[in-house]
């Protein structure tokens, strides 16, 4: 970018929920003046154009300011968005930071001190299944959701195989489990599962319906997914809030046993082009990585949703 003559003015504020970013400039032949917006979205150019701003201060000039300092957010508001984020996208959404969200480990709020416990079945507390319809593997997480915070039991891995296996497999693991009577059970997954494919009559998501059908006395059963999946980025920042969001809560516990679904957390990283940028999607070049903390991020999408523009939130309709 040239640079122009006469003076900057550059300053972050909140306005409808997006940061944003203006600064004025006369132009070197009319001395007029030009207005830059921009959202704060890693290192980019806008990055740079701030960046040069503070270190010209003689003909520019650079304010920064938070979403409280704005004061068309409660504190409130504020309050809850920090439960509901992790760390660094909170910085970036409320405290107009540029932090880098798409590089590196995709799961960077995972700690094995602070998310791994042993967790036992807990009788009284509602039950999750969640699925991911790959075929190879074809897999799936099991859990409780006690007091706010979501147990993951169990994990299922299954090569080669297919939806009616998945059910069988899901009722095997939770046989010697003590269940109760009418066992409140949550079944999460992969939206996409409601398409047929050319090479079947049933989708997904009907297999398992039909098969669940058979033990209606045995559990009361909630189907929780939405019509579309979320955006890979807004569930990975789901799951990195439940594992430990901007106030320092950790609401996802994990047993030791899971031993796949703990390596997606400390492997998966984001993809990136040939230049080396990194793109808004996960790296899958090892067919083993990323199905079983895409069903567990099905689950978590659902019940700790991302707050949206504006302070609202999608909620889940069961």
């Amino acid at each position: 970018m040239m640079k122009c003559s006469g003076q900057q003015l550059h300053s972050v504020e909140w306005n409808s929920a997006l940061y944003r970013s203006t600064g004025v400039t006369r132009s070197a032949d009319r001395k007029g003046r030009a207005l830059f917006i921009g959202t704060p979205k890693g290192y980019n150019h806008f990055y740079e154009l701030y960046d040069y701003a503070r270190q010209n201060e003689e003909d520019w000039a650079a304010f920064h300011f938070s979403t409280l300092e704005g004061g068309n957010v409660s504190a409130d508001e504020l309050k809850a968005a920090a439960r509901e984020m992790d760390e660094r996208t909170y910085r970036q959404e409320f405290e107009a930071s540029f932090e880098h969200l798409g590089n590196g480990r995709a799961y960077f709020a995972f700690e094995r001190d602070q998310n791994l416990a042993p967790i036992k079945f807990r009788p009284g507390h509602p039950m999750f299944w969640s699925l991911d319809f790959n075929v190879n593997p074809m897999c799936a997480v099991i859990g409780q959701v006690v007091s706010g915070t979501v147990h993951v039991l169990e994990e299922i891995v299954l090569a080669n195989s297919n939806t009616f296996a998945a059910c069988e497999a899901f009722l095997d693991r939770i046989n010697s489990w003590p269940l109760y009577s009418g066992q409140e059970l949550w079944i999460y997954g992969d939206a996409s599962g409601e398409h047929r494919h050319s090479a079947a009559s049933r989708t997904d998501w009907q297999i398992v319906k039909d098969g669940m059908a058979r033990h209606e006395g045995r559990f009361r059963i909630s189907y929780r997914y939405y019509n579309h999946n979320p955006l890979i980025k807004d569930r990975v920042n789901c799951l990195n809030a439940a594992l430990r969001n901007h106030v320092g809560e950790r609401r996802l516990l994990i047993d030791p046993g899971c031993r796949e679904l703990i390596r997606d957390f400390e492997e998966i990283g984001w993809s990136e082009d040939k230049h080396g940028n990194s793109l808004p999607e996960l790296d899958k070049s090892d067919p083993k990585r990323t199905h079983l903390s895409d069903a567990l991020g099905y689950m978590i999408s659902c019940i700790f949703p991302m707050r949206e523009a504006g302070g609202f939130r999608r909620e889940y309709i069961a």
